[in-house]
């Protein structure tokens, strides 16, 4: 019996087209993640905010101040307030109307800025006609949006009361 030369060859040539494949596939999928390593993804702002709730029911009402004491510097036109629950002294919603940030921000917000959340601030809170503004059952977020021209992602800096509380 006799025994040819290229006997060994075909496994030679299958070993070296697997290894061809696998490198070709780490080649595209290297190239793939390098054109996205330059795109940074984006972080919310890190900042401390203390708010000072009065539950007074003279007067206007209940107020939530809002107090930045650290962290990073936010500018005004990229943050808004969501605001949810309040309602006036006769239980009806009382939804947000104005603007504390862009009447009472600077145009860059930092360290010892305070925001004022008060009756003034809400629709159906008629204080001349004796009601006052009830935020019991208010939730409020401070809202950062990055790009605020586009749609994209928004975040979270700050929640009152903290979630962990109710």
């Amino acid at each position: 019996m006799e025994r040819g030369k290229s006997r060994g060859v075909s496994p030679v040539i299958g070993v070296v087209l697997v290894v061809a494949i696998v490198v070709v596939l780490a080649a595209t999928v290297g190239a793939y993640l390098v054109a996205f390593s330059d795109e940074q993804p984006t972080r919310a702002p890190q900042t401390a905010v203390v708010a000072d709730y009065s539950e007074r029911t003279t007067g206007n009402g209940q107020y939530l101040n809002l107090s930045f004491e650290s962290g990073e510097t936010l500018t005004r036109d990229r943050l808004s307030l969501a605001f949810s629950g309040a309602r006036d002294s006769d239980g009806n919603a009382a939804p947000l109307t104005g603007d504390p940030l862009g009447t009472q921000a600077p145009t860059t917000i930092g360290s010892g800025v305070e925001i004022s959340i008060h009756a003034d601030h809400f629709d159906e809170v008629d204080t001349g006609a004796g009601e006052h503004l009830d935020l019991n059952e208010a939730a409020v977020r401070l809202i950062w949006d990055p790009k605020p021209s586009t749609e994209s992602e928004t975040y979270v800096v700050y929640r009152w009361p903290d979630p962990s509380r109710r």
